[in-house]
């Protein structure tokens, strides 16, 4: 930590970060000065010693603002003690959790353990009063910025999505919440204002409630159970079915009663199903490693699930008029919005496959603009690809490239004269003087259309003639682009002109003899987007596995905390 000459210590408190209130021996108005000194002091050096976080070079311009406006008077005290507004200030920061956001990393305990002093000292110091009046506008300050745009930049943990401050003027809304107590609504200002928000915070709540009930005995199988099996520990299965809603507790209370109260019966099998199809897993009813695992996970870890999506959430711009695209990678899914509705229900869902949990073919993280729609595109093979699998193939055997389709050509980007296939020109392709791309048609790794949202990665959406994938729980199958489900439905969403692209004009572009490309009228906003727990239009919250320790990662950055801030 860094430290101070004495004169300039804002407050001395002890180690244990619990003040202690000193009664002050000078006059009101050397009180005053001395007040004055040491908020100038703090202001300025954009550190607070006592504070969780002692430095807060992100807040200090503002705090320097405030107090510059406020002539180095305190104003969060009247005459020592904490107004009105300063009380109300510190339940919000008290009830941070009902944010997902944790009261302490805002200093709020100590802060009510110092107002509390403070209003019941009949003289307080000086250094007190300066400590508590710096140290709750901080505090706040923080919590409006956590609330705004998380507690994380996304690219520290190399994820392209562009955090901008929301459009508050956080000086201004201050000096209001200290005159008008109403550091509520200033905190509803800043909070987004999507829909998903709003059910994560109330889903966040629930499975806190849950998580601090008595905790239950994990579920014990040896072997994967069907429906009908014996099950000795069935009874531990239906109380953790009951807890989390997917089974009713006057239903499980009935298969407990029954003759065949350690069978696995079909009830619960019902259950099961529902709590599989909420996990990501496949809705058999079969309880194997990956579901039972999946019961046992502690409820305290949904609880972490859902403040991480609520810290991702933040990092979004506002979209709330416009039409967008986001994929949840670890979910599979695509979901088109014609805009932040009241109800936040998409106008189009469909399943995608991602990339391989592999170093190189991760799908990355990124927002980018949709600029247009290429129908029967070519597949330019990437370098990685060709280098690794198709060039070797190719010299193995002469007909290779024939028989999948590929020919050499030459030319920059998707389009040029193709060349015959010889050894020389092979060479050449691992030279990188020609390139090789895949002829359009039903047999091409694009399928029959690709959607282009140009990146520094080259990902993009796109077709396959793989479609038996779609089927399964689990889809990270690409090598970092994501194949769509439906691309015809897609392309007549996105299109957005039901006279000139109706369903029948997109099939006949696919089906073409050549590649066309037709441009977006606007550029449509796309987010490729993680999060591992979310909630459903209808209401239905549902956890996904960490596919590519995303989540392990971004605790991994908050708990480094605000010392390490830029």
């Amino acid at each position: 930590m860094r430290r101070f000459p004495s004169t300039l210590l804002i407050v001395a408190l002890s180690a244990a970060r619990s003040p202690s209130i000193v009664t002050a021996g000078p006059a009101s108005s050397a009180r005053d000065d001395t007040v004055a000194t040491l908020l100038r002091a703090a202001a300025q050096r954009g550190t607070m010693v006592g504070l969780k976080w002692p430095r807060f070079s992100n807040a200090q311009p503002a705090v320097d603002s405030l107090y510059r406006r406020s002539a180095w008077r305190p104003v969060w005290t009247v005459d020592g003690r904490p107004t009105s507004s300063a009380r109300t200030a510190i339940g919000v920061l008290l009830d941070a959790e009902k944010r997902g956001l944790h009261p302490d990393d805002y200093d709020a305990p100590l802060l009510d353990r110092t107002a509390r002093a403070l209003a019941a000292t009949r003289a307080p110091g000086a250094r007190n009063i300066a400590w508590f009046d710096v140290a709750l506008s901080v505090g706040v300050l923080r919590h409006v910025a956590d609330v705004s745009v998380g507690r994380v930049d996304p690219k520290h943990l190399s994820i392209g999505i562009n955090v901008a401050p929301k459009k508050l003027n956080l000086i201004q809304l201050l000096r209001q919440a200290t005159e008008h107590r109403d550091v509520a609504r200033l905190l509803r200002d800043a909070e987004p204002r999507v829909v998903q928000y709003r059910q994560l915070k109330d889903a966040y709540t629930h499975y806190r409630e849950l998580a601090a009930r008595p905790p239950l005995p994990e579920v014990e199988a040896k072997t994967p159970l069907r429906p009908g099996d014996p099950f000795p520990d069935a009874s531990a299965l239906r109380r953790r079915l009951v807890r989390v809603g997917d089974l009713l507790d006057g239903a499980a209370s009935h298969a407990m009663r029954s003759a065949d109260s350690t069978r696995y019966d079909t009830l619960t099998a019902g259950a099961v199903r529902r709590f599989q199809e909420r996990h990501g897993l496949t809705p058999d009813g079969v309880i194997g490693p990956g579901t039972l695992a999946a019961i046992n996970v502690p409820l305290a870890r949904r609880v972490r699930q859902l403040e991480l999506a609520m810290e991702r959430l933040r990092w979004l711009p506002e979209i709330e008029h416009s039409p967008f695209v986001i994929v949840n990678v670890p979910a599979f899914r695509l979901y088109a919005f014609d805009s932040l509705n009241a109800k936040g229900t998409p106008s189009l869902m469909m399943n995608v496959v991602v990339g391989r949990d592999q170093v190189g073919r991760q799908t990355p993280l990124f927002e980018r603009d949709m600029r247009y729609i290429i129908f029967r595109p070519y597949w330019v093979i990437p370098r990685t690809i060709l280098k690794k699998e198709i060039l070797p193939a190719a010299r193995k055997s002469g007909s290779y490239l024939a028989k999948h389709h590929y020919e050499i050509y030459s030319g920059n980007g998707d389009f040029g004269p193709s060349v015959p296939t010889t050894a020389a020109n092979l060479d050449r392709v691992a030279r990188g003087e020609l390139n090789l791309r895949q002829k359009p048609g039903p047999k091409n790794s694009l399928g029959l259309a690709k959607f282009i949202f140009p990146n520094d990665y080259n990902v993009y959406f796109h077709g396959t003639p793989a479609t038996e994938l779609f089927s399964r729980a689990r889809r990270d199958f690409s090598h970092g682009c994501i194949r769509l489900e439906s691309p015809p439905a897609l392309a007549v969403w996105v299109l957005r002109d039901p006279q000139k692209w109706p369903p029948a004009e997109v099939q006949k572009a696919m089906d073409g003899p050549k590649p066309r490309q037709v441009n977006l009228a606007k550029p449509l906003p796309v987010f490729i987007y993680y999060s591992t727990a979310a909630v459903r239009a209808d209401g239905k919250v549902v956890f996904y596995e960490d596919v590519y320790r995303h989540d392990a990662a971004l605790e991994h950055e908050l708990a480094k905390g605000y010392p390490f801030a830029p």
